[in-house]
């Protein structure tokens, strides 16, 4: 999209920047009893959409409405409980609009409480906008470049008259919350208690240190066990963060950021639990050799560890150790587990 094409279609002059080593384009004001602005948004560049913004002065006072499209994302969301929005009793915009805002329920009902402000916002998310903004004074539509086939594209001036006809009709609340009461209705508890959630499970993660298993096959399926930790951590985030407009985008984060260390966790407490539950260890010798050496393990190929394979290699952790291990060596002794679990783990080794 050719941003300065676009502003001659209204007879309107760029904005442009003057610092910098690239000029590149602000904003340009199409004329009018209500002048609208339009800004670009510039990536790499490139003009990848416009956003059109028109004053309210009425409802500076109003947070943020988002208006946009509703998915099928968004209806099953509320179908299982996790998002609650408002309704405005018109069911074909309830239907078509999803609402995300912080303040009251009677606010925004109030705000688009008349049919036509309903009628030209569905008007602008069934056409080319993807996103209204309303409120702080100020009724912003955003529209991309996809959705606009060139500057001579008749799309933007509908746009601009709808957008005009939701700024007219647009009613100023009269139960707009205080920043304080917004403050108190908004909650931050549950923030918190998921962070320290998170940083428990983090640090289980990167500092508990189980005794290693003599095989690969437990550590997958320890890892298995720490996935259903991580399901467990979704449940319990989907029950704190439940009930507003945004859960279900706060909680999908919320579990990107638990799958990194959720599983890890869970596969280092299964492991820990496997061998702390066991009967204790017993000692016995096999034939062994050193194969490497390195600083924080040792390298061994172990003879007859397992009935199924003559020589097993056997990475030992040098604090498992129980004194150094000659290179010349010819026999290990194992003090091993069969594990609570049955998942055999190494105790301590030594020549």
């Amino acid at each position: 999209m050719d941003f300065a094409e676009l502003a001659a279609v209204f007879g309107a002059e760029v904005v442009w920047s003057e610092g910098g080593k690239v000029r590149a384009p602000q904003s340009f004001v199409i004329a009018g009893p209500a002048p609208i602005t339009v800004y670009p948004e510039l990536s790499e560049g490139e003009c990848v959409a416009v956003l059109l913004e028109v004053e309210h002065p009425g409802t500076r006072e109003l947070p943020r409405i988002s208006l946009r499209r509703e998915h099928g994302l968004d209806r099953g969301a509320k179908a299982l409980g996790i998002n609650r929005e408002v309704q405005l009793g018109d069911a074909d915009f309830d239907a078509a609009v999803y609402v995300e805002s912080e303040v009251p329920d009677p606010t925004v009902q109030q705000a688009l409480g008349s049919a036509p402000a309903r009628a030209a916002a569905l008007a602008l998310l069934r056409g080319p906008c993807d996103e209204l903004l309303l409120g702080s004074g100020r009724v912003i539509a955003h529209v991309t470049a996809e959705q606009l086939a060139g500057s001579q594209d008749p799309t933007l001036q509908t746009t601009r008259a709808q957008l005009l006809a939701l700024r007219d009709a647009l009613a100023v609340p009269r139960d707009i919350p205080s920043p304080t009461a917004l403050a108190h209705r908004r909650g931050i508890g549950h923030v918190f208690g998921i962070a320290g959630l998170w940083l428990a499970v983090a640090l289980v993660a990167l500092l508990l240190r189980p005794p290693p298993t003599l095989l690969w096959g437990p550590v997958w399926a320890a890892l298995g066990l720490g996935a259903l930790l991580w399901l467990l951590c979704c449940g319990l985030l989907t029950w704190l963060l439940r009930g507003g407009a945004d859960s279900l985008r706060w909680l999908l984060i919320s579990a990107g950021f638990f799958l990194l260390v959720a599983p890890f966790a869970g596969m280092k407490l299964a492991l820990t639990a496997n061998a702390a539950l066991d009967a204790p260890p017993t000692a016995r010798s096999y034939p062994a050799t050193l194969v490497e050496a390195g600083d924080a393990q040792v390298l061994l190929e172990v003879a007859g560890l397992r009935p199924d394979e003559p020589h097993t290699r056997l990475s030992v952790p040098k604090d498992r150790l129980r004194a150094a291990l000659p290179e010349d060596l010819q026999q290990v002794t194992l003090v091993t587990g069969p594990g609570a679990l049955g998942w055999a783990w190494l105790a301590a080794a030594g020549p």
